[in-house]
């Protein structure tokens, strides 16, 4: 202790002399303040560097806003001498009010009872108010004997508070203040200008990963917007499209049901070949109008009794052409047009509109072919009676190879023998 009676840190040293000849003790005080005032100096840089390194921590692996403001104020109080942190964002209500978002600490009902707000009133005259009012940082070093902390003091020290930083919380975009962080020290003069700077850059940090999650929600919500146009587009689309097969099969009484019957078996053979869902929906739609350049014949010759002749033949073989014609220009995710086009192509070349052979047939198209002539062969037709399931089969097997693809042979076969598939009525 000095003479003036204040208290100071000291470091004694001593040792034994002789003194005339009798062993005396000599010693040594040095006043060792600045080394004090160093090492704590250190201990709340090394306090505020490890705050900040479990904060960037906490923002790299963050993925929800409320979750974040949590785990950033329990990341603080972690740290010995930080008694409470919170954050609190700026409301624009009538009051001013600062809503309270996060909190970690010693809180014992004190953030409930501070009645916060950011209005230029007696309680928005503390460091809260005043941080979020001119967006800069507000340090208290001593409540107990700050003025702008009258309205709180008592409160602040019951609970152990002796010093507090309201540090705010920057929108980038609009140069404002949306919120504020705050941290509680046990000790008066808790802050030192290094731990202030780092405190500030965690803020900052704070708030970039703040504005970082709005953008990814903002930009998620545009994206499941945009899917769910995509989506009502699409089914006004297809809609469109069915609505057209639909005009078919008014024209042609005999066929009705032919399309949607051939669509559902293509789909059932496409899932039993273990296609992906989204290739099964295009040879589903595919299958739903693949007889739509049926428009283009006369009703008499689709209806037309008896024997078809070689002229009524040459005129049937013109829909895939012409419904292809028809969906062409249909911005389809898928090549529906080309499924359509070639459905009654043969492996061998022998079908029509193009005579493509094998591979240069659309895998979509081969499955369409299969289905569509055994739902032809099952099914009463105009100028013959329907010749049953077993003649479809007996036919698709015995062209195996030849006519249509093995795999989608295989496949049809295995509905039909083996999961007793069949034709709704």
């Amino acid at each position: 202790m000095r003479r003036d009676g204040i208290v100071i840190p000291t470091e004694l040293s001593d040792r034994v002399i002789d003194y005339d000849g009798k062993p005396a003790i000599i010693g040594v005080a040095r006043d060792i303040t600045e080394r004090k005032r160093a090492e704590i100096a250190i201990q709340h840089v090394n306090r505020a560097f490890a705050t900040l390194s479990a904060v960037n921590r906490t923002l790299v692996r963050a993925t929800d806003e409320n979750e974040l403001l949590q785990a950033i104020c329990d990341a603080i109080v972690q740290q010995r001498g930080y008694r409470l942190a919170w954050v609190g964002y700026k409301q624009h209500d009538a009051s001013k009010s600062i809503q309270i978002m996060a909190r970690a600490g010693h809180d014992e009902g004190y953030l409930d009872a501070m009645r916060l707000t950011w209005a230029e009133t007696e309680h928005g005259m503390g460091p809260s108010g005043l941080a979020m009012r001119s967006g800069a940082t507000q340090l208290c070093q001593d409540i107990a004997h700050d003025p702008l902390f009258l309205p709180w003091r008592e409160a602040a020290l019951q609970r152990g508070y002796a010093a507090s930083i309201a540090l705010p919380l920057l929108d980038k975009n609009s140069d404002g203040v949306f919120g504020i962080l705050n941290v509680y020290a046990a000790e008066a003069n808790a802050f030192s200008p290094n731990e202030i700077a780092l405190l500030e850059e965690m803020a900052g940090d704070l708030a970039f990963g703040v504005h970082t999650l709005h953008t990814r929600h903002e930009r998620d919500l545009a994206q499941e917007k945009v899917q769910q146009q995509l989506l009502q587009l699409r089914d006004s689309l297809e809609d469109t499209v069915r609505a057209m097969a639909g005009l078919v099969e008014m024209r042609d009484p005999y066929t009705a049901g032919h399309q949607a019957r051939v669509a559902d078996l293509a789909a059932a053979i496409a899932r039993q070949m273990g296609l992906p869902d989204e290739q099964v929906h295009a040879i589903h739609l595919a299958g739903t109008v693949h007889d739509l350049g049926k428009i283009n014949i006369p009703a008499e010759v689709l209806s037309k009794p008896g024997e078809i002749t070689d002229i009524d033949f040459n005129l049937i073989k013109t829909h895939p052409q012409a419904g292809y014609d028809i969906l062409q220009g249909i911005d389809f995710p898928w090549p529906i047009a080309h499924m359509v086009l070639q459905h009654h192509e043969r492996l061998d070349g022998s079908g029509y509109p193009q005579g493509l052979k094998g591979e240069a047939i659309l895998l979509e198209a081969r499955i369409l072919s299969v289905a569509d002539v055994v739902e032809a062969m099952s099914s009463h037709r105009p100028y013959r009676p329907g010749l049953g399931i077993e003649a479809a089969l007996a036919e698709i097997t015995k062209n195996r190879g030849a006519f249509y693809d093995s795999q989608v042979v295989d496949a049809c076969l295995a509905l039909f023998r083996e999961q007793h598939y069949s034709f709704k009525s």
